[in-house]
């Protein structure tokens, strides 16, 4: 993965980049001081334990400092909308290039994705073996995903798992509709070692085309996934510092 200097951007056009952020690294001296808005300086102050406001806090400072690049405007100026999920987005009189950004954070990583125009999504998970993968997967997975990991030799079962559930969770992001698209309506491919495809939405194979998936490697004992709208012509991944 590539370290990047930051700077003024371009803002990609038929490209992603993807920046992996380490939460549990010190701040570059300075980087917070007045950059986060009130209502982003409550929601820390929120936090039950230090480690998760520090992480939040980090997460915030990286994303908006990466934005400022792209945009060319000071990171503390930057304006968030949310949607309905709960998905943020730039504010459209700040973003006349119509950037998309997502970010997703596991344990002491996040990962920002940053592109042009289409709708984009992200997600990082750390890879646990203690968990129940059969369990979870009659809870959040479609019957062909369920089928597909259940075909998948025991030692694939658990990258197997958290494969789909990265694919999965990257696509509904990039919707912004969340939980409100259940998760059995569509499925993506279960096999950890092969390419990610979106296999059908709502019985559809034609909708899933309109969609590109890629796997990404950012760090050892994580799975992650971008999903874009539309064809990807480019994928970049930098190391954020």
């Amino acid at each position: 993965m590539e370290s990047k200097q930051l700077g003024n951007q371009r803002v990609p056009a038929g490209r992603v980049d993807v920046w992996s952020v380490r939460l549990d690294e010190p701040a570059r001296a300075g980087s917070e001081v007045g950059v986060l808005s009130p209502d982003e300086v409550a929601r820390a102050s929120r936090f039950h334990f230090e480690k998760d406001r520090i992480h939040f806090t980090q997460c915030r400072s990286a994303l908006r400092d990466l934005l400022a690049g792209y945009l060319a405007i000071p990171a503390a100026a930057i304006r968030f909308e949310y949607l309905a999920s709960g998905k943020p987005q730039l504010a459209a009189a700040q973003n006349p290039s119509a950037l998309q950004f997502n970010v997703s954070h596991s344990a002491n990583m996040a990962l920002i994705a940053v592109g042009g125009e289409n709708r984009l999504g992200v997600d990082i998970e750390k890879i646990r073996g203690d968990i129940d993968t059969t369990t979870l997967a009659e809870r959040f997975f479609s019957l062909r995903e369920r089928a597909g990991l259940q075909a998948l030799p025991d030692h694939l079962r658990v990258p197997g798992f958290f494969a789909c559930w990265t694919r999965k969770e990257a696509f509904l992001k990039a919707t912004g509709e969340g939980l409100s698209f259940p998760l059995a309506d569509f499925s993506v491919t279960t096999h950890p070692d092969l390419d990610p495809e979106l296999e059908e939405i709502k019985g559809s194979t034609d909708e899933g085309k309109q969609w590109f998936l890629a796997d990404l490697s950012v760090v050892d004992g994580f799975r992650a996934t971008v999903a874009r709208e539309r064809s990807l012509y480019c994928l970049e991944t930098y190391a954020w510092n």
